[in-house]
Protein backbone atom coordinates (compact mmCIF):
# COMPACT_ATOMS: atom_id res chain seq x y z
CA UNK A 1 0.00 0.00 0.00
CA UNK A 2 1.31 3.45 -0.93
CA UNK A 3 0.48 6.49 1.13
CA UNK A 4 0.59 10.07 0.05
CA UNK A 5 0.54 13.29 1.97
CA UNK A 6 -0.75 16.40 0.27
CA UNK A 7 0.60 19.68 1.53
CA UNK A 8 -0.49 23.09 0.37
CA UNK A 9 1.81 26.05 0.74
CA UNK A 10 1.02 29.73 0.47
CA UNK A 11 4.27 31.51 -0.44
CA UNK A 12 4.57 35.26 -0.64
CA UNK A 13 5.81 36.89 -3.88
CA UNK A 14 9.50 36.64 -2.98
CA UNK A 15 9.20 33.00 -1.98
CA UNK A 16 7.14 32.18 -5.09
CA UNK A 17 9.80 33.73 -7.31
CA UNK A 18 12.54 31.72 -5.57
CA UNK A 19 10.51 28.49 -5.79
CA UNK A 20 9.92 29.08 -9.49
CA UNK A 21 13.65 29.59 -10.06
CA UNK A 22 14.55 26.43 -8.12
CA UNK A 23 11.96 24.35 -9.98
CA UNK A 24 13.27 25.67 -13.29
CA UNK A 25 16.81 24.63 -12.34
CA UNK A 26 15.58 21.18 -11.28
CA UNK A 27 13.72 20.73 -14.57
CA UNK A 28 16.77 21.82 -16.54
CA UNK A 29 19.09 19.42 -14.65
CA UNK A 30 16.65 16.51 -15.02
CA UNK A 31 16.40 17.01 -18.80
CA UNK A 32 20.17 17.51 -19.13
CA UNK A 33 20.91 14.34 -17.13
CA UNK A 34 18.28 12.37 -19.06
CA UNK A 35 19.86 13.45 -22.34
CA UNK A 36 23.32 12.43 -21.05
CA UNK A 37 21.99 9.01 -20.04
CA UNK A 38 20.31 8.44 -23.40
CA UNK A 39 23.37 9.56 -25.40
CA UNK A 40 25.73 7.45 -23.27
CA UNK A 41 23.52 4.39 -23.60
CA UNK A 42 23.31 4.79 -27.38
CA UNK A 43 27.09 5.22 -27.65
CA UNK A 44 28.27 2.53 -25.22
CA UNK A 45 25.29 0.34 -24.39
CA UNK A 46 25.82 1.09 -20.68
CA UNK A 47 23.80 3.34 -18.43
CA UNK A 48 25.22 6.16 -16.33
CA UNK A 49 24.98 5.73 -12.58
CA UNK A 50 24.06 8.47 -10.14
CA UNK A 51 27.69 8.91 -9.07
CA UNK A 52 28.74 9.60 -12.67
CA UNK A 53 25.93 12.11 -13.11
CA UNK A 54 26.84 13.89 -9.87
CA UNK A 55 30.35 14.49 -11.22
CA UNK A 56 28.85 16.81 -13.85
CA UNK A 57 27.28 19.16 -11.29
CA UNK A 58 30.45 21.00 -10.15
CA UNK A 59 31.43 21.58 -13.79
CA UNK A 60 28.01 23.00 -14.60
CA UNK A 61 27.95 25.23 -11.51
CA UNK A 62 31.15 26.91 -12.68
CA UNK A 63 29.54 27.85 -16.03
Amino acid sequence: MHRAIKVRIYPNKTQAKKLSQIMGCCRWWYNYALNLCIDTYKATGKALKQVALNKYLPKLKKE
